[in-house]
């Protein structure tokens, strides 16, 4: 028997985000979006205030100091109440969950867990990296095309009992910001990335690594990106994850269920887009009444709300899937496919609804627009996604 009710826990958790959100977060967001320097855009308080509320630390495991959530449901319960104010909001559980599958303990002994897990639950300001993307290297690290040619080209090279790495990294979440990196780099250039990439964790301010340009994106603004540079940036092999050569293997293991918290925060994207247009449509009069009295806004209105029930049905279905039954590929992809789509056109279509004031900085709709076009091209953009669907059928 399918249950979808909430349990008292989950009730709890979103109600205090969604309290968060509405009284604390979207006044600091709006402020935010509007810097014209990238740079400007990130906020350490609203960090640092998800860390009092343990959002930033709800999936690590309490014996760290950390809420010992790992049910998905729950976590993306409280990604989406989070996302109605921001999408990088709604990626500060999604960072503490990365954590605690990169170092699982597959990859990781026992000693580096709590150590970084241990630091993460004290530290309220602290954020992990994934350094993956390159220049020359995107889409073809995540399918990936195993050819010697394609995928990272950031070396490492083994001298002794170190590695020295060179290369450069970009579009970085969380860079410069962070303070522990999960660095993908190509230790045997003669093979392919499933067997030829090694990952290993470093610091930041460890000697040899610098950061580039901060990039400067249309939308999801308040989640910092920016280039990473080695520069014989030498590391002991003890911080390898995993075996040499095994680095793409080790991250598919660690991470295959959570880009389903990624469609889960499309979902604030979304309901912050409909519930916008639901009030403006309530409240602008056209024609002797309120236009969403007209028959043709009101079905539109209508087909909206469907969108947004049906991800939200297909988000907590694999969700739950994630954490009870075997691995299926198409799900995980599928669904981010399905969200970032929709709410793409949820946030379109309110954007046309409201007419002129849909591309007004003064309204939300131009900011929800810009956010949810840029959350498509996550994890690789929806053709990969898509790819990775067919593959498996």
């Amino acid at each position: 028997m399918v249950d979808f009710k909430l349990s008292e826990e989950q009730v709890a958790l979103r109600q205090l985000a969604r309290d968060f959100v509405n009284n604390e977060a979207k006044p600091i967001v709006a402020d935010l979006d509007k810097n014209p320097n990238p740079e400007d855009c990130v906020s350490d308080v609203l960090l640092r205030r998800c860390s009092e509320l343990g959002f930033r630390t709800l999936p690590l495991p309490e014996k760290y100091g950390g809420g010992g959530i790992e049910d998905t449901v729950t976590i993306g319960i409280v990604c989406e109440e989070l996302g109605v104010a921001d999408l990088s909001l709604a990626s500060i559980p999604v960072n503490g969950r990365k954590l605690l599958h990169m170092l699982n303990p597959n990859v990781a002994s026992d000693e580096v867990r709590e150590k970084w897990m241990k630091e993460y639950c004290d530290d309220p300001g602290f954020m992990v990296s994934i350094a993956m993307t390159e220049p020359d290297s995107g889409g073809d690290n995540i399918l990936p095309y195993d050819a010697p040619g394609s995928g990272v080209r950031t070396t490492a090279v083994r001298e002794g009992d170190e590695f020295v790495i060179n290369g450069r990294k970009q579009f970085i979440a969380h860079a410069g910001n962070a303070r522990l990196y999960v660095v993908f780099t190509r230790t045997d250039p003669n093979k392919g990335m499933s067997d030829g990439c090694t990952s290993f964790l470093v610091p930041k301010g460890h000697p040899g690594m610098s950061f580039g340009r901060v990039h400067d994106k249309m939308g999801f603004r308040l989640l910092r990106n920016q280039e990473i540079i080695f520069d014989d940036c030498r590391v002991p092999a003890e911080w390898m994850l995993g075996p040499e050569n095994e680095g793409l293997v080790s991250m598919r293991a660690g991470l295959r269920s959570d880009g389903i918290l990624n469609a889960a925060r499309c979902l604030g994207v979304a309901r912050r887009a409909f519930e916008e247009i639901v009030d403006w449509c309530k409240n602008r009069v056209q024609g002797g009444k309120p236009i969403i009295e007209h028959q043709a806004i009101a079905c539109e209105l209508a087909d909206m709300h469907v969108k947004l029930q049906a991800m939200r049905a297909l988000v907590w279905n694999v969700a739950w899937s994630v954490d009870h039954e075997p691995p299926d590929p198409k799900a995980v992809p599928g669904v981010m496919a399905f969200c970032t789509e929709n709410t793409f056109e949820i946030a379109h279509k309110a954007a046309e609804l409201a007419g002129g004031a849909g591309v007004m900085k003064d309204s939300p709709f131009e900011k929800l627009l810009r956010d949810a076009f840029c959350i498509k091209h996550l994890d690789g953009g929806n053709y990969i996604k898509r790819f990775k669907v067919a593959s498996a059928l």
